[in-house]
């Protein structure tokens, strides 16, 4: 089958980009915004193109890492190998709550669209907010267990359903756009729009992910580069017109108010069929942002767990799937407990940004040491940064990610003390592995600084 097809034991092109596509406009394109505009106003865009920043940073690195070591995991390969292996640990340590929130945040924007279709449409009984997310994070479970050729698949199908509904909003919306909607760019300061430059990024992380399929995809090396381009052509593009349209349409102090902000502005001012894709289009992006998380961090686990720097019962792989079911587990059965606590979307989302922004920062390191770590694998990559640009990119994604965690500290400090009292811990469970197989004969951060065998044969070119 050709390396473009959608249908086979490893994912292709195609397959692929509707993997990253629908993570990157999934049910957080219809969720921040408006909550984000009413916090800081116009000022959203701007927010919106600061985060493009780090993206930009971030898809560099993916095109140089991921084209000279094509690995399932691949963001933890790099640490673990070109910056040590406690920053290696420290990838899926915290990814782990990260995903959890996660996960929270696409279960309550589910919900809060869910509903919005109660309310206005006769005749639908409103579901209870809990039973809306356990209804759709428990489905997905099961399909990341099948394996990733159903859930490509799966995907492609929903993509195509995001994709009509989102340009549904956005043709007529740009029509009715009223300039003075855009002013005052700042109406409450600064710190909210850093606030919102960290939540957008979200949403935004979906590019990276695509290093940790590697190994899955067809003809790795070539097909990243394709990837991340094409991801990037049609998610920032529908992206930056459905906020453009949002708040060129309504002014920011109602958007703030607002449950399912752009299915209730496409309700007041578009034909019902159109406020139906919209409504399609956002229950969509709940199921493709769940699908691509569930896929790509399970890998990031599953190749931890194979040096057993965490419980190697982790990297188990399903008999009959391929499937690394005992990471979807582990990232999909804590959010059902703690659904019924869970905070607000905006703070999940932050929460999850941030560490993905700590694991930009390792990425970059990384990048900077790889030409004198793996020099082989950095001289032959099918796609090789210059050495100016390289550096360019690790010190620029450093840098943004330091700088936008020092920001958020300032504002939400609780967080940022959680997240690091949660890396503190890390650290103690890091060093009791160390010790435990130690005690064994077995020396863990020798494993963590080789590549496997599969993993040391050279890169196509």
């Amino acid at each position: 089958m050709s390396n473009h097809g959608i249908i086979d034991s490893e994912v292709g092109l195609v397959g692929a980009t509707v993997l990253i596509v629908g993570n990157v406009i999934g049910v957080s394109a219809f969720v921040l915004p408006g909550p984000l505009a009413g916090d800081a106003g116009p000022g959203i865009l701007l927010a919106l193109g600061l985060a493009m920043i780090p993206l930009g940073f971030g898809i560099l690195m993916s095109l140089q890492l991921g084209s000279a070591i094509p690995v399932a995991g691949g963001s933890y390969v790099y640490a673990s190998r070109l910056v040590g292996p406690f920053w290696g640990f420290l990838l899926p340590w915290i990814t782990i709550p990260g995903v959890w929130a996660g996960m929270l945040f696409i279960g309550l924007g589910f919900a809060e669209y869910a509903s919005f279709v109660a309310d206005n449409v006769s005749g639908i009984p409103a579901i209870p907010e809990l039973a809306l997310i356990y209804g759709l994070l428990i489905p997905f479970i099961a399909l990341n267990v099948l394996g990733i050729t159903v859930v490509a698949v799966v995907q492609f199908l929903m993509v195509s359903l995001i994709v009509v509904g989102m340009l549904a909003f956005i043709v007529p919306g740009a029509f009715m756009i009223n300039v003075d909607n855009y002013t005052p760019l700042f109406p409450y300061g600064g710190g909210e729009v850093i606030v919102a430059v960290v939540s957008l990024y979200f949403p935004l992380r979906g590019f990276r992910l695509v290093v940790e399929l590697g190994e899955e995809m067809k003809n790795p090396a070539k097909n990243i580069p394709r990837v991340l381009a094409l991801s990037a052509v049609v998610s920032l593009s529908l992206l930056v017109g459905l906020v453009a349209v949002l708040v060129g349409t309504t002014n920011h102090e109602l958007l703030g108010g607002m449950d399912a902000a752009v299915a209730q502005i496409s309700l007041e001012n578009f034909p019902a069929a159109l406020t139906a894709l919209v409504l399609v289009a956002a229950a969509m992006g709940a199921l493709t942002s769940i699908n691509m998380t569930y896929t790509a961090y399970s890998r990031l686990l599953m190749r931890a767990g194979r040096d057993d720097i965490i419980p190697g019962a982790i990297a188990r792989i399903h008999d009959r799937y391929d499937s690394p079911y005992v990471a979807v587990l582990l990232l999909g059965v804590p959010p059902l407990l703690v659904a019924p606590v869970s905070p607000g979307t905006v703070t999940l989302s932050v929460a999850l940004s941030l560490t993905i922004l700590f694991g930009l920062a390792v990425s970059g390191i990384a990048l900077w040491n790889l030409p004198k770590t793996f020099p082989d694998r950095y001289e032959y990559s099918l796609y090789k940064l210059p050495p100016w640009l390289l550096k360019v990119t690790a010190v620029g994604a450093v840098t943004s990610a330091a700088f936008l965690w020092v920001l958020v500290s300032t504002q939400l400090p609780a967080m940022v003390a959680v997240l690091v009292g949660w890396m503190a811990l890390g650290y103690a469970f890091y060093r009791a592995r160390l010790w435990y197989f130690g005690e064994r004969g077995i020396d863990l951060e020798t494993r963590m600084q080789r590549l496997h065998e599969n993993e040391q044969l050279e890169p196509e070119g």
